[in-house]
């Protein structure tokens, strides 16, 4: 018994330990933060997209001129492709952030294999562009997932600073205040357009935008923020 505990603790620590190691603590093979060039950081948000707060994101990044990347639900982007021709026509990257929204460590392996290939296939077909980045949801990190990544040729996506507008008693205020010390050029920041997060991402982002532009920065997409000019 105590043998199979061991071997059991063994197991479990390969398929997610390593992986937090190699993704969260040493950034191997995933893009969390980009040269830091003055001025520039990376808005970027999960969960979209959804036809009742997306569009008051689109408006507040077209009014401070700034541009972020996009992580979407398969089945929000199949549901509502006028809104991802919107995001891709205002000049946003789109990525894939899930086909099944579902936390890698509660999924099967073989689920957690193929739910980058299957996301990137599903947002592909709706963009008619290549994907080529994937965050998992809740950024979250299995073998399975860097395997299935690999396999997808996807680079697995994550961020700096994340703004936590999806916690429990989040406020546009609170949110706000803990995202502006951390601003630095080179960031990525996630966010949320869609979901929980989005009731207050939506009304804090202008004043977020307007922070920015007062200290000299401004959101550009990831392929962007990792081109060096």
């Amino acid at each position: 018994m105590k043998r199979a505990l061991m071997w059991g603790g063994a197991l479990l620590l390969g398929y997610i330990g390593l992986p937090y190691l190699l993704v969260q603590r040493l950034n191997l093979g995933v893009l969390r933060e980009g040269p830091r060039q003055p001025g520039r950081l990376a808005l970027t948000f999960d969960d979209g997209p959804d036809p009742q707060t997306t569009p008051a994101v689109l408006d507040a990044l077209k009014a401070a001129g700034m541009h972020a990347t996009f992580f979407l639900l398969a089945p929000e982007a199949e549901a509502h492709p006028d809104l991802v021709r919107r995001l891709l026509a205002e000049g946003h990257e789109v990525q894939a952030h899930a086909a099944r929204h579902i936390h890698a460590w509660v999924r099967s392996p073989w689920s957690a294999f193929w739910e980058p290939s299957a996301a990137a296939r599903r947002i592909g077909a709706v963009t008619g562009q290549p994907v080529t980045l994937h965050r998992p949801p809740h950024g979250a990190y299995t073998l399975a997932t860097v395997l299935g990544q690999h396999l997808a040729g996807l680079r697995g996506a994550h961020w700096s600073v994340e703004g936590g507008d999806w916690h429990k008693g989040a406020t546009p205020e609170g949110t706000l205040q803990t995202l502006l010390p951390r601003l630095r050029p080179g960031a990525v920041v996630v966010l949320h357009d869609a979901g929980p997060g989005a009731r207050v991402t939506v009304p804090m982002l202008p004043a977020l935008l307007q922070a920015m532009q007062a200290q000299g920065m401004r959101s550009v997409t990831l392929r962007e923020l990792e081109r060096q000019t």
